[in-house]
């Protein structure tokens, strides 16, 4: 199959309220949209799309690599075999010296033309080696806020059918053990609560938090300490056990694979560099017993949908962090992700030109 065509877009979305990622805040997400055509004029869309805060590159540095590839593939043929993510994807750009976000779009963008062209589901043919995939990935709905409104928004999610929840706890321990108290009054244990400090604390807070709340109660705690390393300690002393997500850029399997009181692996393709990295890492973790979440760094639809087809691949049925979209006022797709009931059922497709709003997109010649 030949790259016939090979377009590319960017985008400026306007957020509801402010995203805010290691103290750096944006009230609009920015972000590039490839666009791939086969000579049988089968399309591939791609999404790329760096996050301030989070990845290493900026947006003009994605632009221009994106640039370099736009010159590098039209008129080439796709890789054979790159579909069952089993390293000839990273083979075959591995001289570009891709951006983490970059490499996630292009192999986006590849994988969707792939399916396209086969009529077949995103990822069928990696998965049918591995684990097979679902045909919807439950989601944990995203709370933040002050005491009162996690405790209204738990409320009303737990009425819409979420069965996992997701509290942001940073700042005061104090203020963070009253928001768990305040939303599992309202679980009851009904809902598994999983809750992201990013980094916030210091071994002896970290440990008071753990404290304060009753570990039955949470499902996991994603990275609560501002050094990783000191994990082990803070699960013996807590019996919480840790998610990985931000120490996952630094540390090699290797370093966290012996590490005890980690359970669960957080990955965001956008951060980590692609997504045939993101499905090895998920074999890994599969080997070493050890759960995997998919989780967004903001992406518009069109990101969210491939991040929902690669969820539905977990060995685990464990709910992913795709609660994002609602922080946009807009959307790129012209028919908006639902999440039912906690679920995003599974497209067949992936998306054309007419599932598309090329009027919030912006041409780059």
């Amino acid at each position: 199959m030949k790259i016939a065509s090979f377009r590319f877009y960017k985008y400026a979305l306007p957020l509801n309220r402010t995203i805010e990622v290691h103290g750096l805040k944006r009230t609009k997400r920015e972000g590039l949209i490839i666009h791939l055509k086969s000579e049988r004029d089968t399309e591939g869309f791609g999404e790329v799309a760096p996050l301030d805060g989070w990845s290493e590159e900026s947006l003009n540095d994605a632009q221009e690599q994106v640039r370099e590839l736009k010159a590098a593939l039209t008129g080439r043929d796709v890789l054979p075999g790159v579909e069952k993510l089993d390293g000839k994807m990273n083979s075959w750009f591995e001289e570009m010296n891709l951006r983490r976000s970059v490499q996630f779009g292009i192999e986006m963008a590849v994988l969707n033309l792939i399916a396209g062209t086969r009529n077949t589901a995103l990822f069928q043919s990696a998965a049918h080696e591995h684990s097979g995939h679902r045909d919807y990935t439950r989601v944990h709905a995203l709370l933040d806020g002050t005491t009162e409104e996690v405790a209204r928004q738990a409320k009303k999610f737990k009425e819409d059918g979420f069965t996992d929840m997701k509290l942001k706890v940073r700042g005061s321990v104090d203020e963070s053990a009253d928001k768990v108290r305040a939303v599992n009054e309202v679980l009851r244990g009904e809902v598994l609560l999983h809750l992201d400090a990013n980094q916030a604390w210091e071994i002896e807070e970290a440990v008071r938090f753990g404290r304060e709340i009753e570990c039955g109660t949470v499902a996991y705690i994603e990275e609560p300490l501002k050094h990783v390393y000191q994990t082990p300690e803070f699960y013996q002393e807590t019996m919480i056990p840790v998610a990985l997500d931000e120490s996952l850029l630094k540390l090699s399997v290797e370093e966290f694979k012996s590490m005890d009181g980690v359970d669960v692996l957080v990955l965001k393709p956008t951060a980590l560099g692609g997504l045939e990295k993101t499905w090895q890492l998920m074999q890994q973790a599969r080997a070493l017993g050890l759960a995997v979440v998919i989780s967004s760094s903001f992406e518009s639809g069109l990101g969210i949908l491939t991040l929902a087809n690669l969820a539905s691949c977990t060995v685990r049925d464990q709910a992913a962090g795709l609660d994002t979209l609602k922080w946009f006022k807009q959307d790129l797709l012209t028919e908006n992700v639902l999440i039912r009931h906690g679920k995003i059922n599974i497209r067949q497709r992936p998306p054309r030109s007419e599932d598309i709003n090329f009027e919030l997109l912006k041409e780059i010649l």
